[in-house]
């Protein structure tokens, strides 16, 4: 469990401007992209109710504000996108066979639909340093990695990090694979896109990449890092991807801030002389 941690007055002050300012920006947005995209008003009340969350109780809630943000972002993003441009977007489609959701569907046209699942990745501060020294003496790592890390320099912390979005992004893979096997959604006209959202500090666009790698050939990278434990992870639990997801899409939004910092919609492995894919 969480420990509380109270807002002070400053808290309170600045969280109630930083609503302020973020309802009245995406407010605006949403109204002039009205005829394409009705429930703007619906995803605003989403983060005013988050906000409303962590004032009456404390600011371990905050969690809920940045993943309704980074929603707004998103949706912001594919009203402004241009290649293709969609004619329309919806939040929470209803989907007819099962009752999960996906964040949005977006028509391009009558023979083309998109659906984007939006999650944040945020690890909570935590010293896993016992996990780090388990991952060097059981070897995790491939013989051409070293993974370097001090204890009296938040060692385990950044580990905790590392490993936990790693986790995440399979996570949030397997569940969309899951959404799109169990509602029956695959088709020649549908397109799935997982839109994972962070910090830029917690995880790195870098990492993603990596993940990506694996996930579009099967194949981890030598130097991956956290490729060996992935796979035995996967082998142990005897998972399989389907690879029904058509793109990765990587966005940094710093805490806070009301834009987005870099939105890469199509996330690639990355490239290397040593290690071309």
């Amino acid at each position: 469990m969480v420990d509380p941690e109270p807002l002070s007055e400053s808290d309170i002050k600045w969280l109630k401007s930083y609503s302020a300012e973020v309802e009245a920006t995406y407010s605006k947005r949403f109204k002039a992209e009205s005829s394409r995209f009705q429930d703007g008003e619906r995803l605003i009340e989403r983060f005013t109710q988050a906000v409303a969350q962590v004032l009456a109780t404390d600011r371990t809630a905050f969690r809920a504000v940045d993943e309704a943000h980074n929603e707004l972002c998103i949706a912001y993003a594919l009203l402004q996108g241009s290649k293709p441009r969609f004619s329309s977007v919806c939040y929470e489609p209803r989907l007819d066979h099962c009752p999960k959701s996906i964040d949005f569907r977006a028509e391009v046209d009558e023979e083309k639909t998109v659906f984007i699942d939006v999650k944040t990745i945020k690890p909570q501060d935590k010293d896993r340093w016992d996990q780090y020294e388990k991952a060097l003496k059981e070897g995790w790592f491939p013989k051409n990695v070293k993974v370097l890390l001090s204890k009296d320099w938040l060692g385990g912390d950044l580990w905790h990090y590392q490993f936990a979005s790693r986790s995440r992004m399979l996570e949030y893979t397997l569940e969309l694979e899951q959404k799109i096997s169990e509602c029956k959604l695959a088709s020649e006209k549908t397109r799935f896109v997982l839109a994972l959202c962070g910090d830029g500090f917690h995880w790195h666009e870098d990492q993603l990449e990596d993940f990506v790698q694996f996930y579009f050939t099967g194949q981890h990278r030598p130097d991956d890092a956290l490729g060996n434990a992935e796979a035995r992870s996967l082998t142990e639990k005897g998972i399989t991807l389907s690879r029904s997801i058509w793109l990765f899409a990587c966005m940094n939004r710093q805490q806070g801030h009301v834009d987005v910092h870099r939105l890469n919609w199509n996330v690639q492995p990355p490239r290397s002389p040593l290690f071309p894919v």
